[in-house]
């Protein structure tokens, strides 16, 4: 038997072990929802070595029952962050929390300010981090993060900091004083309408031809559109509409029990709230022939298919990764010429184009952007053909005033 001192936790073989799982880790970590503060979870495993493992991660990740050390200055940035993500961030989305759960884990923990006491945190030392993770902070392709990243990490770590301030463990933010690199605005890369008729042409007969002209039509996200089921088509006071009520991503796996990392999950939309996008009468045929085509599925199946399958279903008519549609969809773009495809350009098209055909109000609502801002800065392209389209009206004019004068 190999045990530890008090909170850190044990690996044992049990009185009656697994024949393929001897090995049995247990460790006490903190859950302040119940009377003791505290819940022991156990896993058991083929090596005593994985077990250990085991044990040092999970007590890394959720802490121990010892409260006194949490609720002290003495506490490394990296404890404290994993401790503020589980008790502090109640409402946050399960992707924003498995993104949270990266930062920490993959640069945070592996960089030496993540063991910097917090009441020993300046603003130096985060200034300086934000300098690696700039230069040297890729883990994957080596060079530096992208400004959008880097913010988001920093910004992480400022609001774990504001919780440490209302928790009397510091007096003051060095986050609120930092220098984050700025944003460059790059052009809105998006297709026009012939790559697009290109991309529908090139996917007829697969099992997910629907994907092109449902995603440009709809501006929908590639996780929201994973999401969508049969019954997201509906039709009120005459009009039909798809509901786009939520979201398939992949998150990180909180079951104990199982050794996935990841699972994929249907959660909230981007900005938590749902949205009706009216459709035109001939995408509304195409969905119905699409749901013929899984209505034959459904009938070789024999009584396996999903009672309302999803729009972009397996052979039984359950849920596809995102992943696995992106990579069919950029596979289809190679074969129609189309270099550096991802399926977010098919929502920056819609965007584009519905810009010089509707509101700006009314294309933000349907994109489910939280403001015109955003729609305007980020979505909408601008080239010498929107610029003339835009400037056709004012055309008319001009000429009306050239023709006056010249008469």
């Amino acid at each position: 038997m190999s045990k530890g001192g008090n909170g850190t936790g044990t690996v044992y073989k049990p009185k009656y072990p697994s024949k393929n799982l001897p090995f049995r880790a247990e460790v006490w970590i903190t859950d302040l929802s119940r009377p003791s503060g505290k819940r022991r979870i156990s896993k058991n495993f083929k090596k005593k070595s994985q077990a250990e493992e085991w044990r040092e991660d999970t007590l890394r990740k959720y802490g121990t029952h010892n409260s006194s050390y949490i609720c002290s200055p003495d506490i490394s940035l990296v404890d404290w962050l994993l401790y503020w993500l589980k008790v502090f961030c109640l409402n946050i989305k399960d992707s924003t929390r498995t993104g949270y759960e990266g930062y920490i884990k993959n640069h945070l923990a592996k960089h030496a300010i993540g063991s910097i006491k917090l009441k020993d945190m300046n603003v130096c030392d985060l200034q300086a981090y934000i300098g690696y993770l700039a230069s040297d902070g890729n883990t994957r392709d080596g060079g530096g993060m992208s400004p959008k990243t880097v913010r988001s990490l920093i910004l992480m770590v400022r609001k774990s900091l504001r919780a440490a301030i209302g928790a009397g463990l510091i007096d003051k933010n060095p986050a609120d004083y930092v220098i984050m690199p700025k944003l460059e605005q790059k052009p809105v890369e998006y297709l026009n309408i012939d790559q697009i008729k290109v991309l529908i042409q090139k996917s007829r007969g697969e099992r997910w031809e629907i994907f092109f002209p449902l995603a440009f039509m709809t501006g929908c996200r590639i996780g929201e559109l994973a999401a969508l089921r049969r019954s997201s088509l509906r039709t009120e006071n005459g009009i039909t509409y798809l509901a786009i009520e939520g979201s398939l991503n992949r998150i990180t796996n909180r079951d104990l029990s199982s050794d996935k990392k990841t699972v994929l999950r249907v959660g909230p939309t981007k900005n938590s709230k749902s949205r009706q996008i009216p459709l035109s009468d001939e995408l509304v045929k195409l969905l119905h022939d699409h749901f013929r085509r899984q209505d034959m599925d459904a009938v070789k199946a024999c009584g396996a298919y999903e009672r309302d399958p999803f729009v972009f279903s397996n052979e039984l008519g359950g849920f596809v990764d995102p992943q696995t549609i992106r990579v069919w969809s950029q596979a289809i773009a190679q074969k129609s010429g189309i270099e550096s495809f991802h399926p977010h350009l098919l929502r920056k098209s819609f965007a584009t184009i519905g810009a010089a055909n509707m509101d700006l109000k009314q294309l933000s609502a349907i994109l489910g952007h939280s403001s015109l801002n955003v729609s305007a800065c980020y979505y909408i392209g601008s080239d010498l053909s929107t610029k003339s389209t835009a400037l056709a009206g004012m055309n008319a004019v001009c000429n009306e005033l050239i023709n006056q004068n010249a008469g």
